[in-house]
């Protein structure tokens, strides 16, 4: 079972990664960000700009390297952004993964599927402990990781 002492350390890395992020994010798109977890850090996306059009999750996965078919984020995180779409058809969505080796980007995509029929994403239902120490129910996106790009190669227009 994990401690709450793991918990926190788990939250701080997150928290680390999300202000060791934020600064490129700055720079790749050219404008300033914020720190949009006040409201409620689950539901929410990490950061957005100033005219809440552009949204962006940071997803630190310091234990891996970025060599995995897919890289997944909670489907709480699509929902939201279906909902901000309903609202604003203009605003755009991105899924910034951190690994070991590089840093990934994923400009969010509601259809599911290319024109051939293959996927570009897919939910799956997990049971198992996501680091809390025990085991839960959770629905995850997870992202063909040929649908991303490497951060430095991404160009925002």
């Amino acid at each position: 079972m994990k401690h709450k002492a793991d918990m926190k350390r788990d939250l701080k890395i997150g928290t680390i990664g999300e202000n060791k992020v934020h600064p490129f994010l700055e720079t790749k798109f050219k404008q300033s960000f914020m720190n949009n977890n006040e409201d409620d850090k689950f539901a929410n996306f990490d950061f957005r700009n100033e005219t809440a059009d552009l949204w962006i999750e940071h997803k630190e996965r310091y234990r891996y390297k970025s060599n995995l078919n897919t890289y997944y984020f909670d489907v709480v995180k699509l929902n939201r952004f279906k909902k901000l779409k309903e609202e604003n058809p203009n605003i755009r969505g991105f899924i910034v993964w951190t690994f070991q080796d590089c840093r990934k980007i994923w400009e969010v995509d509601l259809d599911q599927f290319h024109e051939n029929e293959e996927a570009k994403w897919y939910i799956e239902h997990q049971y198992k402990d996501f680091g809390n120490g025990y085991k839960q129910h959770r629905d995850v996106v997870n992202v063909f990781a040929d649908e991303t790009l490497k951060f430095e190669d991404f160009e925002f227009n």
